[in-house]
């Protein structure tokens, strides 16, 4: 069977019926489980499957860029950043955040394909690599994952 690629993150598939969308829907269960390591996780998931397909949540890149930028730039946690999205704080508001680029510039080298089937025992350090990839594919300065 041929091998087809996702059109907006470059992940390659060989089946008809594995798609990004497929996948992201089946960690979603997992997340909102809110069982470990999934559950605490949501956040960064959401932001990099969002920043990787941007036409499936466009009014959320913005907040999804600020998130990861913050979590894998400065270093704050992910729980700092996302509780103050719940307390109403625009996650845009830091203003060492930069802007978000227009459009990302290359496919990331980690797409959600490389998670796997999101095994709990490599599944913070394969969300890491995924998070980091994506902010790189869109541009940012940070440490990336190996290729």
């Amino acid at each position: 069977m041929a091998r087809r690629s996702c059109p907006e993150c470059g992940a390659q598939y060989s089946s008809e019926t594995d798609t990004c969308e497929t996948r992201f829907h089946a960690l979603l269960a997992l997340d909102h489980s809110r069982q470990e390591p999934w559950g605490s996780r949501h956040g960064q998931a959401f932001a990099a499957y969002a920043l990787q397909h941007p036409s499936a949540f466009p009014a959320s890149l913005d907040a999804a860029w600020s998130a990861l930028y913050r979590i894998y730039r400065f270093d704050e946690t992910a729980a700092d950043v996302f509780a103050s999205v719940r307390e109403g704080r625009a996650m845009n508001a830091n203003s060492r955040v930069p802007a978000r680029p227009r459009e990302a510039t290359a496919h990331p080298r980690v797409t959600i394909v490389d998670l796997g089937d999101f095994a709990a025992s490599t599944y913070a350090t394969e969300l890491d690599a995924w998070c980091r990839a994506t902010l790189v594919a869109w541009g940012a300065v940070i440490d990336a994952p190996a290729p």
